[in-house]
Order: C-alpha cells, then structure tokens, then sequence
C-alpha cells in the first residue's frame, strides 16, 4: 500500500507491517534520531486505544497517532535498504524547532525538557526525575546546548534519563541507558551535532515538494511481501 493514506488505511498499512519479523520504525531526522525495535529475541506488545497505537518491549515504547492525509512513499536503495516514509504536509509537519534548551511541560511526576536540537520534523526531550538533573537544567534553560561541551549537556549524559522524541505522527520513548560507545540493541536515540544539516531524509529517496517525513517504517531487506503487503 502507498500513496495517500485516509486514516482507516494508516491503520491497515501498521497493523500489516507492525506484525513483519525484522520490521522497526524511527523518528527523526539527520543527526536527531530515535530507533524503535525489539532487542534480540524479545517481542513487540501492541495495543490500541482511542486515536493511538502502542508498542512496547524492554527499553522503550512507541505510539503511532494514525490521522488522515498521510503519504506513503516505498523506497528501495540498492535492494538492501528498504522502507517507507510516512509524511505529512509540510505547514503540519513541523515542529517546535527549538534550538535552545527549554521546559516542555512534565509527564506524570516527570519534568520534559526540550534540548533544542533544532529539527524540522522532530522535538528532542529528555524525561527528568533526577532533581540534580532537575536543576541543572532549569539553570541552563535558554542556552544552547547541542553541539557545544555545555555543563547541562554533560549531566545528562551522566545521569541517562528516559528519552521522547516526538514527530507529528509518533513519539518514540527509551527509557534505556544513553550510549557512550556501542550502539545497544532495542530502542536507542542518536544526538550527532556534526550530522545535522537541515536534511529530514536520505537524499536518494525522492518525497515530493511541500512533504516532509515524519515517520519511518524500516523493512528488512529480504521481505517478501514488500513493497504491496502481499506475500507471494
């Protein structure tokens, strides 16, 4: 299934694809990115509420919010990176585009704070409980942090708080430990100061004028039922 997508056929197209051995999702853009999938044997949980669809396995969670006028773009680079972009229209598409660190409201007894990363597509938060992290960044809020060797910046590498990466279309959460080295199984989040150009997709897939990616549904490459949601 591609093309224009109403909500009832958003549906159709996650509840197929969501249930594909190897299948993972992301949101992001280049350099400010979060990876949704299960690590090494474990498995997906789905459910369904009201205008949401989740899912959960150890490490972090997704929800997909299905809407209406979504554009679904297969691409195949190389028959070994395959897919499909999921884009809005560019004037819903984008987000808060913060380039400094600000309060971003709380979730439960979680103050967010938004780190500016900047992205078209994509809000960086980070899910603070910690109240030395707490108050470091309300200290720094305002300031730039992404790209710089800032005190704030360095404390929550330190402390690993939970992650949310938020598109229009989904939010990715990683409650896992933050990277130093090796990139962990399962969901995981990507901040690369030096890989953040503007760009919101890989240059050799094609997204029309006026649309821009706002999540990424990853296909292994040897999937026989891509790109229609058929098997032979």
């Amino acid at each position: 299934m591609s093309g224009l997508l109403n909500r009832m056929e958003f549906e159709s197209f996650l509840c197929f694809w969501r249930s594909r051995p190897g299948v993972s999702f992301s949101v992001g853009v280049s350099g400010v990115i979060a990876e949704f999938h299960a690590p090494g044997d474990e498995t997906i949980a789905w459910h369904a509420t009201a205008g949401t669809m989740t899912g959960t396995c150890p490490g972090g969670r997704i929800e997909i919010m299905p809407t209406d006028h979504v554009l679904c773009l297969p691409y195949d680079i190389a028959g070994r990176i395959r897919g499909f972009l999921l884009c809005l229209e560019e004037e819903t598409a984008r987000m808060s585009c913060h380039t400094v660190l600000r309060h971003a409201g709380s979730r439960g007894h979680a103050a967010l704070f938004d780190i500016g990363a900047g992205a078209a597509t994509v809000d960086a938060l980070v899910i603070v409980e910690d109240p030395s992290l707490h108050l470091a960044l309300t200290r720094a809020e305002g300031e730039r942090l992404v790209g710089t060797h800032h005190q704030a910046l360095a404390k929550i590498v330190e402390t690993g708080p939970s992650r949310l990466f938020r598109s229009r279309l989904a939010e990715i959460t990683v409650t896992g430990p933050i990277a130093k080295t090796v990139t962990p199984e399962g969901p995981h989040t990507h901040l690369l100061p030096n890989l953040i150009d503007g760009t919101t997709h890989d240059d050799r897939i094609a997204v029309p004028g006026g649309w821009l990616p706002c999540l990424t549904l990853h296909v292994p490459g040897s999937d026989p039922a891509f790109p229609n949601g058929a098997t032979p």
